[in-house]
């Protein structure tokens, strides 16, 4: 009896306890969305609190919000596609339902808004009732008016009227159902950023319904989403897929990072909060995830996929991620506020309220202002980074293993070739982004891509690629990546790959081969001009403009065009504007003429260097290419010594031979040692293959043999994953003295 008593005690305790948390969560969020503890003074706060006040007073000024809670602009009656109208009166009334609770400006507990958002209310039972079938695109219903609605009841559940408050938590409950993981009323199974979606509303809903049975399973979910998967979510290399094995990191993957690291915010230090391991492992996609594809106020446009149709596309959710992660404790924290100081200095849009106050705080606490440097190969989606502090590069590549990208809601019309070795160079951040540049550019010239030039180049055809090599390694500072292409809907074969050294980066592309008749070009670049009178300078072997210089070793048919190019966004579909933009662009290509047969291309890329200095760097002629054919492919920094290497198959060169296909890059850190990374760009799962390098080594790093004239060690495929190997010299024997 005894024994039963207790466990009955602990039980209520629990419980107990569960009930207070659930309490100090709610506070928490209201807290949050009502930037509690903000310094109003603040340049940053002041602004948003201005521009809160100001947004919230224009769409409930006469002729937008009519008396009985409905807006003048918005159509009521339509059915749910790509869009639907009725999703932004839910937005608007979040925006309403901030104003009424934060104070510091003008709408604070203004009884003029709270009619309006009890007007405003009301009219959502009629788009969203439980009585209204829901038709068309099921994410509206589950999670689009959920995700704003939630926290607009949260925050006026004790304000707005009552009856009202509780039919549209009714509504949502019987849209959203009791638990995160399951499918709602109509839709799928949530997985990855639709999973998270789904714990947020339930956690509005937990908090709505005094829940806290539904609040643990929300914990459990965002737990679980939080840690690498072989699914959708985060992957083990710390890049994030969406819609099957497609790199999302800044599209989806930059919404579950600013969604987590919010739930982190709201939970902490309660029951609900994510266990340590969890909150550990998220905080390493924060630092090498959404950190190293941000640059400047954008997302790389290889890790957004179709949203580069959207003229509205920002790095608004990683600067969101950044700021909020920055205030949890982890072991990267630190850096994560580094990360988030420095986009603070280069960020050209406002932050809502509940943001303002944490950039404050950052700016307050005088972070040193630090993007990631160096190079990260991220080996479950094909793809590679390389970092200075003046300038971001990257290359987006697939394989049977990855989608090369998608079209959905009739988004990204012309994006077939954003993974044909796509290269994408940068130097302030804005060059692509924030200047209508997409709807000009020319999509069947993506830099880095090797092309067959015919009327459908540059269309809609996504998919899985047909060939396996698709790899990449690197020492954390340098690397090489490398692809076998043979792009969806083309005849055309080649091997391509990119050497990425302290200040350049060399791309090698040799068994260029299409059967077609039509032309084949190796686009070098094509550049937006920031200054349309910028001079295009051209010598025997090298180029130049804004910035970049462009060395080409081995000569070739090289091109160049500076148009004037034009089009719309409406033709990248997905959306609605129709306006020409006219841009400036600048392209640069070497021409493989029609049907070629294992033609190469070789050039070297220099960012952030001045004309009279590319000048000089062509003379010294600082990076030798050592083989580019169909069996090895190979590049050296003559000034460190350092090389990369791309095996194609089994082959040899520098005295370095493997068994298999392999990318390799060496570097010698200190006397009588050698460094190698290497990976299998096959990304076999399981078994190994062998790399011997001349000479007698020690390590160990793996499996090692040794004959008197060189070392021969054994390399696990990992799933294209780095192993990283030390190699020391043995100590030399000394004769002895007679």
């Amino acid at each position: 009896m005894k024994r039963v008593l207790s466990i009955a005690l602990l039980l209520l305790t629990a419980t107990a306890a569960s009930a207070a948390d659930i309490d100090v969560v709610r506070a928490q969020f209201t807290g949050y969305y009502s930037a509690a503890g903000a310094d109003a003074s603040a340049p940053r706060m002041r602004q948003a609190l201005d521009e809160l006040e100001a947004v919230t007073r224009q769409i409930t000024g006469p002729g937008w919000l009519r008396s009985d809670g409905s807006w003048t602009d918005l159509t009521y009656n339509s059915t749910p596609d790509g869009y639907w109208s009725p999703w932004e009166h839910s937005r608007r009334l979040i925006v309403m339902a901030k104003a009424y609770n934060t104070p510091g400006q003008g709408l604070y507990r203004d009884r003029t808004l709270l009619g309006q958002i009890d007007a405003a209310l009301a009219w959502t039972k009629t788009f969203y009732g439980a009585t209204v079938l829901p038709t068309g695109n099921w994410w509206f219903w589950t999670i689009g008016i959920p995700i704003d609605l939630g926290p607009t009841l949260v925050l006026m559940q004790g304000h707005a009227d009552a009856a009202v408050v509780n039919d549209l938590v009714n509504a949502m409950h019987l849209r959203i159902g009791n638990s995160p993981t399951a499918r709602g009323l109509v839709g799928p199974v949530p997985t990855g950023q639709n999973l998270v979606w789904s714990s947020f509303t339930h956690l509005c809903l937990a908090l709505l319904k005094n829940d806290p049975v539904m609040l643990a399973a929300v914990r459990d979910a965002m737990a679980a989403v939080a840690r690498p998967t072989a699914a959708e979510g985060i992957k083990r290399d710390r890049s994030f897929h969406q819609h099957g094995a497609q790199l999302y990191t800044g599209g989806y993957g930059g919404s579950f990072a600013n969604d987590v690291a919010r739930y982190a915010l709201l939970t902490g230090g309660t029951s609900y909060q994510m266990p340590a391991d969890a909150l550990a492992s998220f905080s390493d996609y924060i630092a090498d995830g959404i950190a190293w594809s941000l640059y400047g106020s954008y997302f790389d446009v290889s890790v957004i996929s179709r949203e580069v149709a959207r003229e509205s596309t920002t790095g608004f959710n990683g600067i969101a991620a950044l700021l909020q992660a920055s205030q949890f404790t982890s072991p990267r924290q630190d850096e994560i506020r580094s990360a988030a100081a420095k986009m603070l200095e280069s960020w050209n849009g406002s932050v809502p309220s509940e943001l303002a106050g944490l950039a404050a705080r950052v700016e307050a606490a005088h972070a040193t202002p630090a993007w990631p440097s160096g190079h990260r190969h991220y080996f479950a989606s094909d793809y590679s980074v390389h970092r200075r502090a003046n300038w971001f590069a990257s290359v987006k590549m697939f394989s049977t293993r990855t989608k090369s990208g998608e079209k959905t809601n009739e988004e990204n019309l012309r994006g077939s070739r954003q993974s044909d070795g796509r290269f994408y160079l940068v130097l302030r951040g804005d060059e692509y982004f924030g200047r209508n540049i997409w709807p000009a550019f020319d999509w069947t010239r993506l830099p880095g891509t090797t092309v067959e030039q015919k009327a459908d180049t540059a269309n809609a055809t996504y998919g899985y690629g047909t060939r396996t090599l698709a790899g990449g390694t690197g020492d954390g500072r340098n690397g090489v990546a490398a692809m076998e292409l043979a792009p969806l809907n083309s005849v055309l074969f080649a091997r391509k790959a990119y050497f990425f050294f302290d200040d350049a980066i060399a791309a090698l592309t040799n068994s260029i081969t299409s059967p077609s008749g039509n032309r084949v070009e190796t686009i070098v670049n094509q550049w937006p001009l920031l200054n349309p009178s910028a001079p295009l300078t051209r010598r025997d072997d090298w180029a130049h403009l804004e910035g970049v210089g462009y060395w080409f070793p081995t000569g070739g048919t090289i091109k160049t065009a500076r148009e004037e190019r034009s089009g719309t966004w409406s033709a990248l579909g997905g959306s609605p504007d129709t306006t020409t933009y006219t841009k400036p662009i600048v392209s640069l290509w070497l021409d493989h003429g029609v049907t070629p047969v294992n033609a190469t291309a070789e050039y070297v890329v220099v960012p952030d260097v001045s004309s009279s200095a590319m000048a000089a760097w062509a003379a010294a002629r600082p990076i030798a290419i050592l083989a580019n054919n169909e069996t090895v492919s190979a590049a050296r920094d003559t000034r460190s010594g350092e090389l990369g290497i791309v095996f194609w198959r089994a082959g040899a060169i520098e005295g370095i031979q493997s068994s298999a296909a392999a990318v390799v890059y060496v570097t010698t850190p200190a006397a009588r040692t050698m460094r190698i990374s290497v990976a299998d760009p096959n990304a076999g799962v399981t078994g190994s293959f062998t790399l011997t390098v001349p000479g007698q080594w020690l390590t160990a790093s793996v499996a090692s043999t040794r004959t008197t004239r060189s070392t021969t060690l054994t390399i696990p495929r990992k799933a294209g994953e780095t192993t990283t190997i030390v190699l020391t010299q043995p100590p030399q024997k000394r004769r002895a003295v007679r």
